[in-house]
Parts: structure tokens; sequence; C-alpha cells
């Protein structure tokens, strides 16, 4: 018998991380076992060429919760938010820079509609409206679909935020779930480079034709950010990512955890019908009376347990589980500062320091689509980028920069059996060339990078099928329904497991929402 602890995490990305802490702050005996040499998951800072750093993964803040912030102490254990400065959306030969100030933001968008501006705020207006009655169950359970006792005062608290919405927002609600993100975009907008931006943003967070129902979900991801008290706000860690994971660790190891990495889980083990613990790949184990699995239901379910364990039919449920979100990740080393096409001078100016994306007009994205879904490569893709280094200078050396760059849509899956570790560089160099059309000296400056590909996000990072939220934000795949009805409230259908990953409500992104809601389970559990 190995070590006895009251608590187990498999997993030491921020929302294992996150449930560890509350856990070692409610005084319980917590292990954190991670794969990887450091911490983090996906939310980790790395040195990929040399003297060049970056979040080589996941890169921007927006979703963390104040409350886990808080709870945490992050502010005390090194995280620091830094603000981007706006928005500089670009498709083909147009641009605009969006700073919030509305001066600005009416000229820049009266450019291309004499309405649209007043359009884009009543639709982010409606969004915030609409929008806090799902930020506000982000950090509660979902209730059942058995609809028990336990169930009633979430359902209660959620009823109550639907009362107090209008109508007309009540109507809104329901429909951002249930029409596509195409037909809401045409309903709300007149100009072709305005529904395009906001076609963009719903294929960041997504891997879904803007046709189908429920397309528009990640509309919610744009707009209910509020890091740094902003709402909705984007912005980037100083450091990097990884030192979100790092204060993460530093806060849990302060109230006693004990972590471990290069600590791979072979297995989690079974007793008397109730998970147990766990053995790693080295032999060695580690009992607990509750395992939480940060990993994804698919690597929790298929991989890390006996499939005799559980119900055949919930098995067969969790395979077809949706993944993939046809992600591809660049990460630049630059030894000067790139030029923009529209926003020529010298110097750091306000939209390097804001995020830019660089996306096709609202029918290629929905060709890059289907591309994708054939397992074909786009020739235009969308690019989500920062250049942290203009806010961040410790990230390289002086006068120096590096570039976050999100590909999409690139499949997981290659047609013709083509593979990933044959074409990466390629197709690298291919989106590279398309990127210099919008920042004509980026060739000349790059002096190191680092491509992953979809294939590369599962090995690294053990992202089934490179999937960075733990399985799509489809309809059936969200609240009561995530990951399964049997899974959906972090117990598991093998009692003593639990979930506190991503592929638990509410989803993906770096917000600690699933690991504080898996370890206030397991808490209430053990008492």
């Amino acid at each position: 018998m190995g070590p006895k602890f009251d608590a187990i995490v498999i997993g030491a990305g921020h929302n294992g991380l996150t449930a560890a802490g509350y856990l070692g702050k409610a005084g319980y005996k917590t292990l954190v076992l991670e794969r990887r040499a450091i911490v983090g998951g996906a939310a980790v800072t790395e040195e990929f060429h040399p003297g060049y750093r970056n979040s080589i993964a996941s890169y921007v803040v927006s979703l963390l919760r104040s409350e886990v912030v808080r709870d945490l102490e992050l502010d005390q254990h090194g995280y620091e938010f830094i603000p981007l400065k706006g928005d500089l959306e670009v498709c083909r030969d147009d641009s605009l820079y969006l700073t919030g100030e509305e001066t600005n933001d009416r000229a820049e968008v009266g450019r291309f509609s004499a309405c649209d501006y007043d359009a884009m705020v009543r639709f982010q207006a409606m969004l915030q409206e609409v929008g806090s009655v799902i930020r506000n169950q982000w950090l509660r359970e979902p209730p059942s679909l058995l609809l028990g006792l336990t169930d009633l005062p979430g359902l209660l608290r959620a009823g109550r935020d639907m009362h107090n919405l209008s109508a007309e927002s009540r109507y809104r609600l329901l429909q951002m779930f249930t029409s596509c993100a195409a037909d809401i975009i045409d309903r709300w907008f007149q100009s072709s480079m305005i529904r395009s931006m906001f076609a963009s943003h719903c294929v960041s967070g997504n891997f879904a034709s803007l046709h189908q129902a429920g397309s528009a979900i990640p509309f919610f991801h744009h707009s209910l950010g509020e890091s740094g008290g902003d709402l909705p706000g984007w912005g980037l860690a100083k450091g990097g990512m990884g030192q979100i994971s790092q204060a993460m660790a530093s806060f849990a190891c302060s109230q006693g955890v004990q972590i471990r990495t290069s600590a791979h889980v072979q297995e989690i083990l079974v007793q008397n019908q109730r998970a147990a613990g766990v053995r790693l790949t080295n032999g060695e184990t580690f009992w607990a009376k509750a395992v939480l699995s940060n990993a994804d239901p698919k690597r929790t379910f298929l991989k890390l347990i006996d499939a005799a364990h559980l119900d055949d039919e919930f098995v067969e449920d969790i395979k077809r589980l949706r993944m993939g979100h046809a992600s591809l990740r660049i990460n630049l080393a630059l030894n000067g500062l790139p030029e923009l096409r529209d926003y020529p001078g010298s110097g750091i100016r306000p939209q390097h320091q804001s995020s830019i994306v660089i996306f096709p007009p609202v029918e290629e994205l929905e060709r890059n689509y289907h591309l994708a879904k054939a397992g074909k490569i786009p020739t235009e893709p969308r690019l989500d980028i920062v250049i942290p280094s203009t806010l961040d200078d410790s990230l390289a050396p002086p006068g120096h920069h590096v570039m976050s760059i999100l590909c999409k849509y690139y499949p997981y899956e290659l047609a013709a059996g083509r593979k990933w570790d044959g074409i990466r560089e390629q197709v690298a160099d291919d989106i590279i060339d398309y990127l210099a059309h919008f920042m004509p000296n980026i060739k000349s400056l790059i002096v190191g990078r680092q491509v992953l590909s979809p294939v590369d996000l599962e090995r690294i990072f053990a992202l089934t099928e490179g999937d960075i939220f733990h399985g799509r934000h489809d309809l059936d795949q969200i609240f009561s329904l995530r990951p399964h009805p049997s899974a959906s409230k972090y117990r598991t259908p093998l009692k003593g497991l639990y979930l506190c990953g991503s592929g638990s409500h509410p989803g993906g992104g770096v917000s600690g929402a699933p690991g504080h809601n898996g370890a206030m389970r397991v808490i209430s559990d053990l008492r």
C-alpha cells in the first residue's frame, strides 16, 4: 500500500490546481500528480527558442473568475493582469481598430456602415444582460436531469435569474442558444465587414458550421470575461499564462498540498466498486478517499479506468463525445517589431498591443469549416494574434519580441492519408506567407518558431484530438449534459471519482470554474 490522502488530483492544469487549492484550504490532505515536468497543463510559459519565452498554448486571460483570484490569493502569489489595448480587426484589404471609446469606434465602424455601430452597442448590451444568467451559473452545479431535492435550490436560483430578465431578453437568450450564428449576424448587422468580424468571433472557440443551431454560443465567451474588473475584459498575464498556474501552485502548496511533476498516472485503481487511488507508470501507488480527474472525459473514462467498472451505455456515450477544435498554434521569436500594413510608422503603437484578428469574409470562414471537416487545409485561415512582449518586456531580449498565433480551422485528422508530422512545417510556411500580406516585414524578423499542430497539442498536453476545451460546446455537450447526464455534477458513475476539468460544466477556457465546482462537490461529500 502506498501513501494515503484525502484527495488525489490527476493533472496540474489550471483547473486541477484550482481544485487542489480549495481542497487544501478546506484542510484536506491533497496530492496533485502531473505527467509533465512543469505544472500548468496548457496554461504554461516556456522558452521555445533560446532567450524567448511565451505562453505556448493558452495565451490570453478573460474568463478567469474573480472569485478564484480572490479565494486563492493569486495576486499575492505572483499573478498580474495586463489589459490589451483594443482590437485590431483585419479582413483582406479592410481593417478597423476598436478601443471601446465611442468617438473612435463610431468613426471606425462608420467607414463600413452608417448604422452598424449602434447595432453593435445594442448587441453587446444584450449579450451582457442575457449573459448574466450564464455567468451566474458558472460557479454552480448544473441541475441533474433526475431533478432530485438537491437540485431544487439551483433550479430556483436559475429561475430567479431568468425571472429578472425582461420578456425580450428571455427571448434573446433562447435565441442565442437555439439559432445559428449566421442568422443572428444577418439579423443584427448590415455591412459585410462587420458581419464577417462577428462571424470570426464564433470561430475562435468553436468548430461548427455558422449555420448549425447553437453556433452562436461562442459569443458569450467573448462577452462574459471579467478580467481586471472590466466587462468584457481581455488581457495577458505578466510573465505569461504560466504565471497563473505558478500562482495557483504556490497557493496550493501554502495550504499543505503536495504537487509531484513527472508523475504519469497510468490507471485509476478501483476497490469495492469505488475509485480508491492511482497507479503511476513507474509502478508507484497512492490511495485516497476521492480521486479528481482534470483530464478530459475521454481520457478519464476510456484510458484511465477499466471499462468493466462502468455501464456499457455510459462508455458508448463517452466514446461519441465530439472532440476537436481544429486549432493550430504558432509561437514566433522575432528580432524586431512587426510592421502593420494599415498602421505604418516606427515604434510600438497601440495596435501592436491589441488583440489582432485576421479573418476572411464570412463565406470563406464557412468554407474553411467544411474544408477542415473533410481533412483539408484552408488557404485563407483565421489568425488570432497577440504580441505580448509589447506589453511585457520580460519575455524577449531588449528590442526583440514574441508573437502568439492561434490558427483556425486545422483538422486533427487529415485527408488522403497525410500525417501532421510530414506537413507541419510547410503548413506553417504557408501561414507565415499569408500573414506577410498584413505584416510586410514578418518573414525577415523570424529567428525561431514553434509550431503545434492538433496532434502536437494532444501529444504534449494530453488533449484528446488536440481539443483545448476538452469537448466541443455544442448544445448537447453543455450544462447538465456536460460531459454526460451521469457525470454533469462532477460526481461520476464510479463512486469516489470526480471530474474537475474543462470537460465538465461550464466548459473550456482559463476560468478555474470547473476546478472550483469539482472541489466544492468533493468537500461537500467528504464532510
